[in-house]
């Protein structure tokens, strides 16, 4: 212990006199964190709408003034050729445009089902889903109100009631629907991996090109002293940046806490396992630190950013993707913090996922230490 304790007082100061450091284990992640927490939203509020009226009739102005109350479009009555429409969504003037066609009054007072074309901006998956699920909520509206007054004309005639299926829907632990307190948890999760990963597997290969590798070598520090002497000082400064981080999602964004704060603090530990794990087998696989960054950008950080669900649920992945994720530690830490976040998961719900996580943690950090040798070559 006292070797180990003289090894974290050298890197402790060593983190403290580089500035730049510290910039990149604290400023950075909360500055990342607060930018990417208000960028990262998959919510579409407002949808630039198009509309070419042909029929010019009460029922067609009705359509349009129905369209643009729910206040999800922005509508434009819509002038000129009928070719241009294609124009306005390759320009991006409108993402979404809608033709009534000559006879939509007509159709609608002779008892006729009227059909409207909506051309839609595919270029953007998400952004053309919602466009077509607000327009086809307005639709519904506007249908509902002529329903009623149909039926309520036969109700005064007949005195009956025409039955009714009523839906009360209830969202429950994201009542808004708010992607924000989906993505901004997640977000946390990946700069963790990203800060506390690449400085670690920096740590020992700068003591290589610097030249005071040849000291520590001829030290009495065996392999695994000279292993927790490095990481320990990272881990605790990866629990700061969790700590900060909390705070930041629980006073900036408004993100609940529903679930056990040390059962956060236990899976954050265990995911700190995996991350430094994971800098210290990058750092026994190169010899520079610029081969470091490359590494661990290319072959860790965007396969675990893309296959962890962070961006893509997994449930919609291949089977054969579903089998590589359910390796990667971040999907298991992500699942984790999300259920603690917004559902108040407790330890009887996400047990799996502390079990994947230790046991990664630890593979991962034996595999390092079996790689690890206190020699130059």
């Amino acid at each position: 212990m006292n070797r180990i304790r003289c090894i974290l007082r050298k890197e402790i100061i060593q983190i403290r006199r580089d500035r730049r450091l510290l910039q990149i284990l604290i400023v950075a992640p909360l500055a990342q964190l607060l930018v990417m927490g208000f960028a990262a939203t998959t919510d579409v509020r407002e949808v630039t709408l198009g509309v070419r009226d042909a029929d010019h009739s009460f029922h067609s102005r009705e359509f349009i003034r129905t369209l643009a109350a729910p206040g999800y479009f922005q509508a434009t009555v819509l002038a000129g050729p009928e070719a241009a429409d294609g124009e306005r969504l390759v320009a991006g003037s409108s993402g979404l445009v809608v033709a009534i066609p000559a006879g939509f009054g007509r159709d609608l007072e002779a008892g006729r089902p009227a059909t409207v074309q909506a051309l839609v901006d595919g270029a953007d998956s998400n952004f053309a889903v919602h466009g077509l699920n607000f327009l086809q909520r307005a639709c519904r509206l506007y249908s509902l109100g002529l329903v009623n007054v149909t039926t309520s004309g036969l109700e005064r005639r007949t005195g009956l009631r025409l039955p009714a299926v009523a839906v009360e829907a209830r969202a429950w632990y994201n009542p808004d629907l708010t992607s924000t307190w989906y993505m901004v948890p997640s977000i946390m999760g990946v700069l963790l991996l990203v800060t506390t990963m690449i400085v670690s597997s920096m740590a020992l290969v700068k003591e290589r090109e610097e030249g005071t590798m040849e000291q520590i070598i001829v030290t009495p520090l065996r392999s695994g002293e000279l292993i927790a002497g490095k990481l320990l000082p990272f881990a605790a400064i990866g629990f700061v940046e969790v700590t900060l981080a909390l705070l930041v999602i629980h006073f900036v964004f408004h993100v609940p806490l529903r679930g056990s704060l040390p059962l956060l603090y236990l899976f954050s530990g265990l995911f700190l396992l995996t991350t430094l794990g994971l800098g210290l087998l990058i750092s026994t696989l190169v010899r520079t630190q610029q081969q470091a960054m490359l590494f661990a950008v290319f072959f860790v950080m965007l396969p675990f950013t893309l296959l962890s669900g962070f961006i893509f649920p997994v449930a919609n992945m291949p089977a054969a993707i579903r089998v590589v994720a359910e390796l990667i530690p971040l999907n298991h830490y992500l699942v984790a913090v999300r259920g603690i976040f917004l559902k108040g998961s407790g330890w009887h719900e996400l047990w799996p996922q502390a079990a994947a996580l230790a046991a990664s943690g630890a593979a991962i950090l034996a595999l390092a230490i079996a790689g690890f040798h206190k020699r130059l070559d």
